[in-house]
């Protein structure tokens, strides 16, 4: 069994060690991202509840030590030398629990498909569409993510979050700013649990709502494959991998990495590429589409270095 804290040589290490918040030293993210890519965090942090979570930025805070947050691991892309400071891994915040009245709280560690699949089951509606998306409830929030006209900012009754300046508090979900993937949420203010109003209906009707989205969703977009998701931002009233497709660019390849050949917006791997050719291959195309349509893309994905 691994002791907490391999190897954690500064203060806050031992600290965590002490209070058993279990960390563990120069840990690799590629197994902890979708695209399997990345190198080592200085410290990876699991934190289990939101007082652990508080101490933990605490303790950042006191020591000036940067902080990243690491849901499902979709949308990112960790350099190949990995990062420095603490990387929380909200994973251990999974608890959910349904209440009356379509009420749901669970974690920000939450995987968002199952629990898509789990308020399905007990006929609650509203998340369905989301079904695909890859991500923690945390990840889905911070990133305002969507699919098919689903965005879950409507959904959302109330949030308690952690600020690295004010600790933890609670917002309700009319006072959250989500905007396009983005939202309130981020590196000074980070989802610990999540209040959900879904409506409620029989289970029967949301079950088949939500295999026609997944059934589409595996239609035309990579499925089963490394990668981080989508790599850009639609343009405004413009589809990016329509874009890219117009250029001929599925199934372009620089070394280990290629744009897929189900949707364009996506880049895939077979197991062997670097985050230094995903993201030259991003500057790749980001020039073509730029000197030939014109258009500046913005990319959807974090990447951290």
């Amino acid at each position: 069994m691994r002791r907490l804290c391999v190897g954690g040589p500064n203060r806050i290490a031992r600290e965590l060690e002490a209070r058993e918040i279990p960390c563990f030293h120069e840990e690799k993210l590629a197994r902890y991202t979708t695209i399997r890519i990345g190198g080592p965090a200085e410290l990876l942090v699991r934190p289990r509840t939101v007082e652990e979570l508080s101490a933990v930025l605490d303790l950042a805070r006191a020591e000036d030590v940067p902080v990243r947050v690491l849901g499902a691991g979709s949308n990112v892309l960790v350099s190949d030398a990995g990062v420095r400071g603490i990387v929380l891994h909200t994973r251990a915040l999974d608890e959910i629990r349904f209440e009356e009245g379509g009420l749901v709280q669970a974690g920000a560690g939450v995987h968002f498909p199952t629990l898509v699949r789990k308020a399905t089951a007990k006929g609650l509606r509203g998340l369905e569409a989301g079904v695909g998306i890859p991500g923690s409830l945390g990840g889905v929030l911070t990133m305002n993510a969507g699919a098919y006209q689903f965005s879950i900012g409507p959904l959302v009754h109330e949030v308690v979050a952690v600020s690295l300046s004010r600790g933890p508090l609670t917002l309700a979900g009319d006072a959250i700013d989500f905007r396009y993937r983005a939202s309130s949420f981020g590196r000074d203010l980070i989802v610990a649990h999540v209040r959900l109003v879904l409506a409620e209906d029989e289970p029967r009707a949301v079950r088949a709502d939500m295999d026609k989205h997944m059934r589409f969703r595996k239609e035309t977009q990579p499925v089963g494959v490394k990668s981080s998701g989508c790599i850009f931002k639609n343009p405004e009233g413009a589809s990016a991998g329509k874009l890219l497709d117009e250029l001929g660019l599925k199934g372009f390849r620089l070394g280990e990495a290629r744009i897929s050949e189900v949707h364009a917006n996506f880049i895939v791997h077979d197991g062997a590429a670097r985050a230094s050719e995903i993201l030259d291959l991003i500057d790749i195309v980001r020039t073509r589409v730029r000197k030939e349509l014109s258009v500046e893309l913005e990319t959807e994905i974090m990447t951290w270095n």
